[in-house]
């Protein structure tokens, strides 16, 4: 915050979970408890905040599970109206077709809200309700508006998530102290789409990193950012090894501010996160995970991303 205190970025929060036991490892909720000025008294990890694009993993991992499709299906990232709502992508371009994954990993919208229409049982809504996401509306009241963030979660109900995607699919409740005892949890997505989501978000590469390159990082880092509506939240979120790391940037009086965005703001210290614990000598090893999984790798057409045909 030092660093970042000249773009006028004066508070943020972070949230590490260990999806082994579900432990809360740290928790940061603001910057600094005794600064008025920040609102730094608010606890972030309990605030109800727009997650911007930090959901949409979960959207990519239901339409696995469901047969919508795969990782290198094509999608069209064009301009699209649903009915009386045309979403618009960040940066307010389209690239045409793009694969599932790189649709994911870039963070389309278009390509998104394609895919949450075609959800069925659960629909994007029913997931998050069962996910344990309170105080929402009705589902009507979001629309396909919820895909980009349309709906507000906490630092914690995103932490459960992201460590579900960690655990199989299986969603377990936060432990705050050592008696508290561990769930086997619920089953939500399946340990294939569940393996197949992590590994697709780990093709993204860390900032600074272009698109198809290889950093030096030993260690698989799964992650998303997200970016809410008029610049109110920087957050991003994902694993690295055992670690569900949540990280937030904004103002808890919901002011917005440019530089408020994901990846440029938050991912940073999520990044600094996983590379102190590494030199802190954290172990990053992979916990373990369900084996072998009804997955296989198959040659597919790069044009259509279909089964090759005669064509």
């Amino acid at each position: 915050l030092k660093r970042s205190h000249q773009r006028g970025l004066d508070n943020a929060a972070v949230l590490v979970v260990d999806t082994r036991d579900m432990g809360v490892r740290a928790l940061v909720g603001s910057a600094n408890y005794f600064d008025p000025s920040i609102h730094g008294q608010v606890n972030a990890s309990m605030a109800k905040r727009s997650p911007g694009s930090t959901l949409k993993p979960f959207i990519y991992a239901l339409a696995l599970d469901q047969g919508v499709l795969h990782p290198a299906t094509v999608l069209r990232d064009v301009p699209t109206a649903f009915g009386p709502y045309t979403p618009e992508n960040f940066d307010g371009r389209f690239l045409g077709p793009v694969t599932a994954q790189e649709a994911l990993i870039r963070s389309r919208n278009i390509p998104a809200v394609t895919v949450a229409a075609q959800l069925t049982q659960p629909s994007f809504y029913e997931f998050l309700k069962r996910a344990g996401v309170s105080h929402m509306a009705s589902e009507n009241h979001y629309g396909l508006a919820l895909v980009l963030g349309g709906g507000e979660t906490s630092m914690e109900e995103l932490a459960r998530m992201y460590a579900m995607l960690g655990n199989d699919g299986r969603l377990r409740s936060l432990r705050w102290r050592r008696e508290d005892p561990e769930e086997l949890g619920a089953e939500l997505l399946s340990p294939e789409a569940s393996y197949i989501t992590r590994d697709m978000l780990r093709q993204h590469p860390r900032p600074g990193f272009e698109f198809g390159a290889q950093s030096s990082d030993r260690v698989a880092i799964a992650w998303k950012t997200g970016t809410s509506w008029g610049f109110r939240d920087a957050w991003t979120a994902g694993l690295v090894g055992p670690y569900a790391i949540v990280v937030w940037m904004g103002n808890f009086d919901g002011s917005g501010n440019p530089a408020l965005v994901g990846v440029d703001a938050a991912a940073p210290l999520f990044f600094e996160l996983a590379d102190g614990f590494r030199a802190g000598g954290v172990s990053l090893a992979e916990p373990q995970r369900q084996w072998p999984l009804n997955v296989r790798q198959v040659e597919i057409c790069r044009a259509s991303g279909d089964l090759p045909n005669a064509w």
